[in-house]
């Protein structure tokens, strides 16, 4: 009976208060790494929705040139198309908030400016690329003096023989 006493004296703490460290720590890690997975769940869609739209978006062009008896087969014409569908790629993937490298080439390039009106046009700029060309050297004095005497007489008709006779 006593046991029975004793066991009455006693409180048991509510078993749904008890919180373990350990506990805390591995649904923390949990929470993280359900973030961690959704996040990458959800570069992967974009990823993969941005490619199919590039995909389509670029084959239309394609068509596109084909109609026009463009020369599709020439190496020239598949460097701007790749840069093209690149750039392409980098416009899609801003509008989603994704870094792509064609958007630096985009800002370093191309300056937008709005009027008054509200209206934006865009101006690009080949400087920054561009090999800039070499500069020559001045022309002597010499051959300053020789072209403009060249240039001054210039027109005039000197005949070979008397026109008189």
């Amino acid at each position: 009976m006593a046991k029975d006493k004793d066991k009455d004296k006693i409180i048991q703490f509510p078993t749904n208060r008890i919180i373990h460290q350990r506990t805390k720590e591995l649904n923390e890690q949990k929470r993280k790494m359900g973030e961690k997975v959704a996040k990458a769940f959800q570069d992967q869609q974009t990823k993969r929705f941005v490619e199919t739209a590039v995909d389509d978006i670029s084959m239309g062009l394609l068509k596109q040139f084909v109609n026009l008896s463009m020369k599709t087969q020439l190496p020239n014409f598949t460097k701007d198309l790749a840069l093209l569908v690149d750039m392409l790629r980098g416009l899609i993937y801003r509008d989603f908030g994704v870094n792509h490298p064609a958007q630096k080439l985009s800002d370093k390039m191309v300056k937008v400016t709005t009027n008054r009106a509200g209206t934006m046009s865009a101006k690009i700029d080949y400087s920054d690329v561009v090999d800039k060309p070499k500069k020559t050297k001045p022309i002597s004095g010499d051959v300053k003096k020789e072209l403009k005497d060249l240039n001054d007489t210039a027109g005039f008709f000197e005949p070979d023989g008397d026109l008189d006779d």
